[in-house]
């Protein structure tokens, strides 16, 4: 395809179109019929399957093959319509075919020769004219050709067979049968005679050309010759034709020789053999290429002539030759095909143009409704139009015409980029993702940007979307065309299908949607009533109506005259009479079907029309049925009304050649030779349903599907009224996507009566293998190098198997199964994933869901690492749902597979339960900031919650997907949030005064410094549409979106209380006049507040408060802490005549609320309710008193006394007014609410069905019965402090959201508050290193304050320990082999621990201690201290070695050497446990190595470094094998030294210092990325484990296992720990850590790795090597 025309199909032109390529091979096989029998059979059992196959595997592609011969019954040849089915299919495989469409076998016979169906009844005359005066009888001809006048011109029609010999079909009486066929070729033959010779005598006479005269002579299979091949242009691509000439045929025996060449009167037909020759030998080789042609000499072998046994070696050379050939034109095809990411958008946008122009070219009439949208298009109208309508009123085809309108007149002096989409029709426009980004894609590419920009993720993509709309220009508008859109589904249109919409359209652009509306539906005009909502204008709605009587007639003529067709008067009122019943386009388009078949010699019993949609349409199937056999079609057409996204055609007949219902059905009175559907049969049905089949992509192939909805909900109407068949169906599809009978499993059938009477078959039951293809979730090249998914299945199965109600098959194949879910995840999105459990759920009983919903939990919490490495998938659900597998055994199979298959992916698995479990109260744990989250903002349609630290980060929360990340460059820590009314900017402010802006669509930001006065601190900011605002104590300035200066403006006046100094706390602008500020003393201690309030660019008068104030949502009410009443909350309203507040209300907690404190106050959701924090406790007042009371029992407990403050007045206890009484919760009694700033503290919030309250403080979730008002749940929320909360209780979700300082934001579902939490055990610090133990599952870890005590088998952490509890500053941890004792250094100490009883037994003071090493199996341990001393000038130190016992802790040795005072670099200990060498200086400050006796601490050596050769020493390493060799590391080599003779021995390039026992293999692993096992005595690399890849420079942690069977290698940048073989260097394992790693080791004995990481965890995974 050339440039050129790759543009115009981007810009949407509906000019010159070049064809789509399907996804089909589709080749039409021609041949006679009784002398190919052998080769077509062989070719249907051997053949065919395996091209099938290549084709599916190999590029992805439907094999068909239409062979018209096999399985024709006499009903065919009743109505004499297989010539012309013939040839309709021939110009199907040509329109469809990738590569081949047409093969052509040609022997020594010419074939049926039948007399034309049709004839020119001008023609006819001539002819019978002819006749009469050589006076020859044409009664023949008049009684079987009768004249249909409805054809224009008058065309004669060959009347079905059975209409005059009606025993033609009665099968039940055989003798009749028999009678009535052989009259017919009788007749038949009279009349070929009678047409050759008339046709040669006007031939003669030159009234005729010899073209119209060989019509009378000619077989079925020159026609298709002529049309498959000579008339062809390329032959070269498209065709293949095989020849077979058979020696001495023995025409002794007649009735085999009749069926390899043609008879008359017992002798051959000369005149078919010269018309078969020159076909044969001069017509076909002289067109088609000499490759594409093959011929084949056999010899005739005994009685049969040829046979399977005798002709094996012909028949083996034959089905080779076949399958290479058409294998290459396939290949050859493919090649041209554009697989790229712009051919699969080409594509897809040529389907809709195609689409497009089809609906334009029967589109009439509907002027009034062009000139509305002609009007929108080129007026100021800045939202979409939407035309509506009930279901086939015709909006699809007004869109279309709108469409071509604009390209061809109202904007034809410009160049409109035209996108159009048919939603629903091809698969990349049914989801809302795959559409959004193929609309991006074509935009982009008229606007030259790039395809890489466009984000994958809903959020991001549809905030892209919006952005690119804004690209359009004067010349260049853009005009949106989007049908359907109430067709949408996938993720994002959960609720609705259309919030996506943009609501406000750019200067040039345009968009028109259509959508479904109809009053007694209002399932179906949902999302038309989402879109009223959306756009609420009145000239942005189109009604379509139907057509009206007039213009339905009009059209219904034009059609007529298009396709040649007229009617009888009688018949016209027929039509008119439907069509005043109902005028809809749809309704319009099925009677103008029905009538096109109408003749004028139809009875009128024959000419019925229905007079609604659904009543025609259910005539339509009656019609088809009553022609082709009403249970083949009624289980066609169920088969695709089942199917989720329809079927394609393979899959169709697939299904059928299984069901045996229908082949018993056809097959009553005969034995096929292939157990399968003949391909004819459905091909019949399917040209009798024209357009009302579309053809759409799904899953990667070409799938049939209804055309319309009205379609899909008649057929559901009449198949599936009954539940039993609609289970039948879906079964039926399911086991054909399980594969049951595939690849050759033959499946049983039972014989029909009548076939075992007339076959004489002793069996009830026979086998049949039918041919259906395998469905394994992969298909895998020989090579195993090309993986291809099964998408049809991933597709498909699950639909199946939920409507089925096989739900054992459901878990077993898919919900629950690893391989199912792993394969999913490589080709789907995770959406896709979860949508099946989803839909499972609504289906299956009550006590299944939750298991189901866990492992669909467990997939979405592991969303953002599923995302990128699917092979995390085992290590995800073990980490995840361990907890969980003792009580369901539907997980913990899955879990025994997640071991068992799973290590094929990933070898590493948790051996405990590492990772956050669902179902419990912890919905989802946000994590990816690096410092505290001190603000965070929902969007204002809930679906986002945008978070800040140092980075802005927002996350999608019906998913938890990371949606965007950004890190702006700013000085300090941002704490001040604000979102825009339309979420598209975010401002923030950090503690240095620097204030932020941030497009969210675009992720671009500006930065502001503090533009205030001398002295003044940005105090925060806030941002509307189209301003932002920055504010301090005493003033505040107004910007511009991009950042340009606008305005600054001082604090108000604050008279009458200008008695004391005030600064502004904070500011809520409405827009630029109404605004309000709340002014405060600049010290936490004094409380009190002066509400500032402008209205409509006036400012009312100041309100005095104290401790909190809030305000109702339409700013016309403040309710706050009112300082005549200490701290009571009073009610002030607005009095907008005086410009001042009054109070109007005073309402009441308890009898402490003027000494308790007023911290903060809330609004409730819609002002039904007011929340307040106090010091001690959380009030609320429900103003609507929908919160049930419980009148306190009368004792009053110590402790809690107050419940409710109804024991005011004791005496009468008179009626309460709930309305102005809070409901008081308390909080425990040491617990009390702080406040960080003034009006702030810790919130609470209500939840759904206002049944609990819930309040973040300190580090937990605090949970009130609000009935009761007693405290019911304390929940672990957060590692550090809560520092916002608040409510998401939107539809059916009831949660609540915390952000805390560690680095966290976290989601709870408050449905399961009572739900068992597994607690993950962690320290509160990261880790910072591990040390384990040998002989038992034991390991310590450092963090900063403490140490920790872990059992490895369990994953729990045993105890934290420090001496001193307070302020430790813990450094160095180690745990001896035997895992008795712990050595730690803490506080300037050495301390002695016993593990058993958790207690110190020793303490050494000991300062500055770098290094603690154990010696003698844990027996001895030495500790490296130094000290730097201040007035050191040479900058050398000294550092001190101590040699001690353990456990007793009893001093061996005390030895001092000098260092460099920086850059302490660790001694090590030689193999033999006989030295210690210790980098250091010598006298004269040049580095060395000191040796010291190891047992003695006395000095032997000192070795300059410039011995080994190397410069730059980073480390040194003790050899393993080699007790006197040690290596100093330096940057890019390192040196062996003798520790004895002080001898470099040789150098080692590239090596890092890591290596295996024997001291054969080590590692080279830069920074930069790369890693290679070398040999250590050349330093030759023996085998690449990770390709360098410039990644940047990263820390990166590597080594080899305890037992060298394993090297670890983890790399910061992408968090994966990833494992390879030493043997063979093969790649185990890529295991993507959920936090930032600090530490690795190998534990139990080589077979596990320990992580210990930044969130203080320590997991434990252990090593399942899938090639052990």
């Amino acid at each position: 395809m050339d440039d050129r025309t790759v543009d115009l199909i981007f810009s949407g032109s509906l000019k010159l179109l070049p064809p789509v390529s399907s996804k089909i091979v589709r080749i039409f096989t021609s041949s006679t019929f009784t002398d190919t029998t052998m080769e077509r059979n062989t070719l249907m059992a051997k053949c065919y399957p395996r091209i099938k196959d290549y084709c599916r595997e190999k590029h992805g592609l439907e094999f068909q093959v239409v062979d018209m011969r096999w399985g024709v019954r006499d009903e065919a040849t009743d109505d004499h319509m297989t010539t012309e089915l013939c040839m309709r299919e021939i110009k199907n495989c040509q329109r469809l075919s990738m590569g081949p469409n047409f093969v052509v076998f040609l022997g020594q016979k010419y074939g049926y020769r039948p007399i034309p169906t049709y004839v020119l009844s001008s023609e006819l005359q001539m002819l019978k004219d002819e006749l009469v005066a050589g006076g020859v009888d044409v009664i023949l001809l008049d009684t079987w050709y009768k004249k249909d006048s409805n054809a224009v011109p008058p065309v004669s029609v060959l009347q079905p067979i059975s209409s005059i010999l009606i025993n033609f079909n009665n099968k039940r009486v055989p003798k009749l049968q028999a009678e009535d066929q052989a009259v017919w070729w009788d007749t038949l033959g009279k009349m070929q005679k009678l047409f050759r010779k008339a046709s040669s005598q006007l031939y003669n006479a030159g009234k005729i050309d010899k073209d119209c005269m060989h019509n009378y002579f000619m077989s079925v299979t020159e026609r298709e010759v002529i049309n498959g091949v000579l008339n062809v242009k390329n032959t070269k691509n498209h065709c293949l034709a095989y020849v077979r000439y058979i020696n001495n045929i023995n025409l002794q025996n007649l009735k085999k020789a009749s069926n390899f060449v043609d008879i008359i009167n017992r002798s051959l037909d000369a005149e078919a053999s010269k018309l078969l020759a020159d076909l044969r030998d001069v017509r076909l080789p002289n067109k088609i290429e000499t490759t594409n042609i093959q011929k084949y000499t056999v010899e005739w072998i005994g009685r049969e002539g040829l046979d399977t046994e005798t002709h094996s070696e012909y028949l083996g050379h034959f089905i080779a030759h076949f399958y290479k050939n058409i294998v290459k034109l396939v290949d050859r095809a493919m090649r041209k095909e554009d697989s790229s990411a712009q051919g699969v958008i080409v594509t897809e946008i040529l389907q809709h143009l195609h689409a497009c122009n089809n609906s334009v070219k029967v589109f009439h009439g509907r002027e009034p409704d062009l000139d509305f949208i002609e009007n929108y298009m080129k007026n100021q109208s800045d939202k979409p139009l939407v035309l509506y309508g009930e279901g086939g009123c015709g909006k699809t085809s007004l869109l279309a015409k709108s469409a071509a309108m604009s390209l061809d007149t109202w904007f034809a002096d410009v160049k409109p980029t035209n996108v159009i989409r048919f939603l629903g029709t091809t698969p990349d426009s049914s989801a809302l993702t795959p559409t959004l980004i193929s609309i991006c894609q074509q935009i982009s590419y008229n606007f030259a940007l790039p395809f890489e920009g466009i984000p994958d993720d809903l959020v991001p993509l549809t905030a892209h979307f919006k952005h690119l709309l804004t690209m359009a220009t004067q010349q260049q508008p853009l005009l949106l065309f989007l049908d359907s859109v109430d067709q949408l589904t996938g993720i994002g249109t959960e609720n609705n299908k259309v919030s996506w919409l943009p609501t406000r359209l750019p200067a040039h652009c345009k968009i028109i949607v259509t959508c479904a509306c109809e009053e007694a539906n209002p399932e179906v005009s949902k999302e038309y009533d989402v879109l009223r909502r959306m756009i609420d204008s009145e000239e942005n709605f189109l009604e379509v109506k139907a057509l009206g009587e007039d213009l339905a007639m009009q059209v219904l003529k034009l059609w007529m005259a298009s396709a040649a067709r007229d009617l009888t008067n009688y018949q016209w009122r027929l039509v008119s009479n439907a069509i005043a019943s109902c005028s809809l386009p749809i309704f319009v388009k099925l009677v103008f079907a029905e009538v096109c078949r109408w003749r004028s010699y139809t009875k009128p019993q024959d000419t019925h029309l229905a007079s609604t949609v659904m009543d025609s349409i259910m005539m339509l199937f009656e019609r088809i049925e009553k022609q082709h056999g009403r249970l083949l079609v009624f289980h066609a057409l169920a088969y695709i009304t089942a199917a989720r996204s329809g079927l394609s055609e393979t899959e169709l007949e697939d299904l059928i050649s299984l069901d045996d219902k229908v082949l018993d059905d056809v097959y009553q009175y005969h034995l096929p030779p292939v157990r399968r559907i003949p391909p004819l049969l459905w091909t019949r049905i399917r040209n009798d349903l024209p357009n009302y089949l579309s053809e759409r992509e799904a899953d990667g192939v070409s799938v049939m599907n209804w055309y319309h909805r009205q379609f899909r909900d008649t057929a559901r109407e009449r198949y599936f009224k009954n539940m039993n068949m609609a289970m039948y169906f879906h079964s039926m599809i399911a086991d054909y996507y399980l594969g049951i009978w595939g690849g050759g499993i033959p499946k049983p059938f039972k014989y029909t009566e009548i076939q075992r009477h007339r076959f004489n078959l002793a069996d009830r039951e026979g086998v049949a293998d039918r041919k259906v293809p395998l469905q394994p979730l992969v298909f895998t090249s020989a090579d195993g190098a090309n993986k291809r998914y099964n998408l049809r299945k991933f597709g498909e199965l699950p639909f199946h198997l939920v409507r089925s109600k096989r739900f054992t098959d459901l878990y077993a194949e898919v919900l629950f199964n690893y391989e199912w879910l792993h394969a999913k995840l490589n080709c789907c999105p995770l959406q896709a994933v979860l949508a099946d459990f989803e839909d499972a759920k609504l289906h299956v009983s009550k006590d299944a869901v939750r298991e189901l919903m866990l492992v669909a939990d467990a997939l979405r919490l592991g969303g953002a690492i599923l995302g990128t490495y699917s092979d995390m998938l085992a290590p995800q659900l073990v980490g995840r749902l361990l907890p969980e597998a003792p009580h369901n055994p539907a997980i913990s199979a899955l879990l025994k597979q997640c071991v068992h298959n799973g290590k094929t992916h990933c070898a590493l698995l948790p051996s405990h339960h590492c990772l956050h479990t669902p179902g419990g109260p912890l919905k989802y744990s946000l994590e990816g900031h690096q410092f505290a989250v001190f603000a965070f903002r929902l969007s204002s349609d809930k679906r986002y919650v945008v978070s800040i630290s140092s980075r802005v980060i927002s996350w999608d929360l019906s998913t938890s997907d990371l949606a965007r990340d950004l890190c702006p460059q700013l000085e300090g820590i941002m704490q001040n949030l604000e979102l825009s009314p339309d979420n598209k900017w975010a401002a923030a402010s950090t503690n240095n005064s620097v204030s932020m802006l941030l497009n969210m669509l675009t992720s671009e930001y500006i930065t502001i410094d503090n533009p205030l006065g001398e002295g003044e601190t940005v105090r925060g900011v806030f941002v509307l549409n189209h301003h932002m605002f920055i504010y301090g104590p005493r003033s505040w300035v107004q910007y511009t979106m991009r950042g340009e200066h606008e305005q600054t403006l001082p604090a108000p006046n604050t008279a009458p209380f200008d008695d004391v100094t005030w600064e502004i706390l904070s500011m809520d602008f409405r827009d630029l006049e109404n605004f309000f500020l709340v002014m405060w003393s600049g010290d936490l201690d004094e409380d009190r507040l002066l509400l500032q309030f402008c209205k409509n660019g006036e400012w009312m008068q100041p309100l005095r408060c104290r401790g909190a104030l809030t305000m109702n949502k339409h700013w016309t009410r403040v309710y706050c802490s009112d300082p005549e009443r200490g701290y009571q909350v009073s009610i002030f309203e607005l009095n907008v005549e005086d410009k001042c507040w009054n109070k109007v209300e005073e309402i009441f907690h308890q009898e402490t609320d003027t000494a308790e404190a007023m911290l903060q106050l809330k609004r409730g959701k819609k002002d039904r309710m007011l929340l307040a924090t106090t010091t001690y406790s959380f009030v609320v007042w429900d103003f609507d008193c929908k919160i049930p009371r419980v009148k306190p029992e009368p004792e009053v407990k110590e402790g809690d006394e107050k419940e409710e403050n109804e024991d005011e007045e004791k005496p009468e206890e008179p009626e309460i007014d709930y309305r102005v009484h809070g409901i008081v919760l308390k909080l425990p009694h040491t617990i009390r609410n702080i406040s960080t700033k003034m009006t702030l503290s810790n919130s609470f919030m209500i939840s759904n069905n206002n049944t609990y309250a819930v309040a973040g403080v300190r580090k937990n979730l605090y949970v009130w019965s609000l009935e009761t008002t007693k405290l019911i749940k304390i929940l672990d929320a957060h590692f550090g402090r809560i520092v916002q909360l608040e409510p998401l209780t939107v539809g059916s979700w009831n949660n609540v959201i915390t952000s805390s300082i560690d680095r966290t934001v976290k989601i709870w579902n408050i449905d399961n508050i009572f739900e068992q939490v597994h607690k993950i055990d962690r320290q509160e610090l990261p880790i910072d290193s591990i040390s384990l133990a040998r002989d038992k599952c034991l390991a310590v870890t450092v963090t900063r304050s403490c140490w920790g005590l872990w059992n490895t088998s369990t994953g729990k952490l045993l105890a934290q320990l420090a001496e001193a509890p307070l302020g430790a500053i813990v450094t160095h941890a180690v745990i001896t082999p035997s895992g008795d004792n712990v050595v730690t250094a803490e506080s300037g100490n050495i301390v002695i621990w016993d593990v058993v009883e958790k207690l110190a037994i020793h303490k050494d003071e000991q300062k500055g201690i770098k290094q603690v090493l154990l010696l003698e199996d844990g027996t001895k341990f030495i500790t490296i201290s130094m000290q730097a001393s201040t007035d050191n000038v040479d900058n050398v130190a000294m550092a001190n070695i101590i040699a001690r016992t353990i456990p007793e802790g009893e001093t061996i040795y005390n030895v001092e050497y000098e260092v460099r005072g920086t850059g302490y670099k660790a001694a090590v200990v030689s193999a033999d446990e006989h030295h210690v060498v210790a980098p250091g200086v010598d006298k004269s400050s040049r580095e060395c190595l000191h040796v010291f006796h190891a047992r003695t601490g006395a000095r032997l050596h000192r070795i300059p470094i410039k011995n080994s050769g190397i410069k730059d020493m980073q480390s040194i390493v003790a050899l393993p094998h080699k007790p006197l060799w040690v290596a100093v590391v330096g940057n890019d080599k390192a040196g062996i030294l003798d520790i004895k003779t002080k001898r470099h021995i040789r150098f080692v390039p590239r090596w890092n210092g890591a290596c295996t026992r024997d001291g054969k293999i080590g590692l080279c692993a830069p920074s930069r990325g790369g890693l290679d096992l070398i040999e250590l005595k050349r330093g030759t690399s023996v085998q690449q484990l990770i390709y360098r890849a410039a990644e940047g420079v990263f820390s990166i942690i590597t080594m080899f296992s305890s037992t060298d069977q394993y090297v670890f290698y983890y790399h910061s940048g992408r968090k994966t720990l990833r494992v390879f073989r030493t043997v063979d260097g093969r790649a185990i394992a890529e295991y993507r850590a959920p936090a930032e790693v600090t530490g690795v080791a190998s534990a139990h004995g080589g077979t596990a790795v320990a992580i210990a990481s930044q969130d203080g965890c320590l997991t434990i995974l252990d090593i399942v090597d899938p090639h052990e």
